[in-house]
């Protein structure tokens, strides 16, 4: 039987080197930028329009987290949706970000009525300072998706990279709610699956583009301990996977935590 042997040559040091993936410019430069300088960078957080819940972050929702609006229906989830796609306008002579929102909506609870209606009560607050914020441009600045069914709104989220790509200014997404056509599936571990994938896209997105995504879920029954609790919807891995969640409760208090034996009181009854 014939053997050939292989010679196996280990590069020098020098080529070795030399052979060594390229770091990029960015990856280099990791020390270029301290906390003190991120502080110092300029507005990057939307106003809720709910003082107590501004000031518990600091002056808003920053940009780059996933925020969690949950509870029943006509608690005000939509509402505080409407309102942060216009406050993300506010002009940078005001303090705000000057930006733009993307509304998708699943379970058809857009209005423009009181879309408008809130745009204009921005504008009267506003108008000394900028008097050119108008409710019409404010109005030209949402742009709104149907998204009635979980294909619709896979697609437009995975596609969102070109949008932004179009449209640099957008610095909120709304998902109204991120729990309807999920939900429609049967099938657990498909809908598991559809989740992650939707995340995985969030994610990755906030970070290329440095904005703000929200969305809406309800509340579901859970039976734990032989006894049925009442709990969020999808799941608790998509608990841990946003940043923050608030809680709308049917007596206008806001509760903020990831569960609500956890959660704090925000806002006392008016």
């Amino acid at each position: 039987m014939n053997h050939q042997l292989v010679r196996v040559c280990e590069p020098s040091q020098p080529e070795a080197i030399e052979r060594r993936p390229s770091v990029s410019h960015e990856n280099r430069e990791i020390f270029n930028k301290s906390c003190w300088d991120i502080s110092q960078s300029g507005t990057n957080k939307i106003l809720t329009g709910n003082k107590a819940l501004d000031t518990h972050f600091g002056g808003g929702i920053s940009l780059g987290h996933l925020v969690e609006l949950i509870g029943n229906s006509g608690t005000g989830k939509t509402q505080m949706c409407l309102q942060l796609c216009l406050n993300v306008q506010i002009p940078k002579a005001a303090g705000g970000l000057e930006g733009s929102a993307l509304f998708i909506d699943t379970n058809q609870d857009f209005h423009p009525d009181r879309l408008q209606e809130l745009a204009l009560k921005l504008q009267r607050q506003y108008a000394h300072k900028v008097p050119e914020f108008t409710a019409h441009k404010m109005l030209q600045k949402v742009y709104h998706v149907k998204c009635h069914k979980l294909h619709q709104l896979m697609a437009t989220v995975l596609s969102c990279h070109r949008h932004l790509a179009e449209h640099p200014y957008i610095k909120l997404i709304v998902i109204d709610s991120l729990a309807f056509t999920l939900r429609m599936l049967e099938d657990g571990a498909q809908r598991y699956e559809m989740l992650l994938e939707l995340h995985e896209s969030m994610r990755r997105l906030q970070c290329q583009h440095e904005l703000v995504w929200v969305f809406t879920n309800v509340l579901t029954h859970r039976y734990v301990r032989k006894k049925f609790q009442v709990e969020p919807a999808l799941g608790d891995l998509h608990s841990h996977l946003i940043n923050e969640r608030i809680w709308f409760a049917s007596s206008s208090e806001l509760h903020l935590g990831k569960s609500w034996r956890t959660s704090r009181l925000i806002k006392e009854p008016e």
